[in-house]
């Protein structure tokens, strides 16, 4: 993949840098090919990740302890380190997980297909920037984690990424705005993203299994919203959903709204709607066009679905 295997990077110590950074590259390696944007911001790393991908391994090592809040929008990451007794980091698509890991060394896998990523890297110093330099008390677990200098997993198992979620991403990933007015907006994005997610390592909850679920049926209802994003287009139906899922309609409503905190139904609506906004804003659709593309048949009924959801008509957008 990279000339001679080796790919070698240098960061200032605590990503220090004295204004705003912004590098898009196009990537057209053998097994790799898309596009990457690296943004440097005093303390923080963020990448978007837009690449094809053919089924790969990169051995992967840092010297510097590695705080990395990850999004896996589209497509799918394996960490597996050297040290056998160091945990593994599984990340499958449309899930995301904060971790922290005092040493990477070790090997990441992807699979072939689309890949979309939101990947944020911070240091224990920026930390102590937005929420003071008694932060390990205030974070607990976490906090004992960075202090003991051993891994920290927000979740055990990877979660998937909610709707809110999605438009936190959403709102960092296509920021336009001019660097001046773009490294601000970025700064306070990224501190409340984070400060929301940091809020929740001290609920008990989150050291246990997310889910109260087995795990064929876990799998099952991801499977579920596998098909769901794929075919938005369609006419879905709880009852077909149920049979992809092998189990009956009730049990898949339950466990779905377990997982994603809300309806099969709602879910579908704002996806579509989501899709419907990138139509319209990034490729300049028409209402109607937009509507089309998400599975509507009538662009009035689009235009009434979008305005509960967001508050405002989508030719608000045009």
């Amino acid at each position: 993949m990279f000339e001679n295997n080796v790919l070698v990077k240098r960061f200032e110590k605590d990503f220090k840098t004295s204004g705003f950074i912004e590098q898009k590259k196009q990537i057209d390696y053998a097994l790799v090919k898309g596009t990457l944007i690296e943004i440097s911001i005093n303390g923080l790393r963020i990448l978007i990740r837009n690449v094809k991908t053919e089924d790969y391994s990169v051995d992967v090592q840092h010297d510097f302890p590695f705080f990395k809040l990850q999004f896996e929008i589209e497509g799918s990451s394996f960490y597996e380190p050297l040290d056998k007794c160091q945990p593994k980091v599984y990340i499958p698509n449309a899930h995301y997980n904060l971790f922290y890991l005092p040493k990477v060394q070790g090997t990441l896998t992807y699979k072939k297909g689309h890949r979309k990523t939101l990947e944020i890297l911070f240091t224990e110093n920026y930390l102590k920037d937005i929420i003071g330099e008694n932060f390990n008390e205030i974070l607990h677990r976490f906090g004992t984690a960075i202090s003991r200098k051993t891994p920290f997993f927000m979740w055990d198992k990877s979660q998937p990424i909610t709707n809110d979620l999605q438009n936190h991403i959403n709102e960092i990933v296509f920021c336009n705005y001019h660097k001046d007015l773009k490294k601000p907006y970025l700064e306070a994005k990224i501190k409340e993203l984070l400060i929301l997610l940091l809020a929740q390592t001290n609920d008990n909850i989150n050291t246990d299994t997310p889910f109260n679920l087995p795990e064929t049926d876990y799998n099952a209802i991801l499977k579920v919203e596998r098909y769901i994003n794929t075919h938005l287009k369609d006419t879905l139906t709880i009852p077909e959903l149920a049979i992809i899922a092998g189990m009956n309609t009730t049990k898949l409503k339950q466990g779905f709204k377990l997982i994603f905190s809300t309806t099969i139904f709602k879910y579908i609506s704002c996806l579509r709607m989501e899709q419907a906004k990138k139509q319209i804003v990034e490729k300049k659709c028409t209402v109607a066009e937009a509507a089309y593309h998400v599975g509507y048949k009538h662009p009035q009924h689009f235009t009434v679905a979008f305005k509960k959801i967001y508050g405002y008509l989508p030719s608000d957008l045009t």
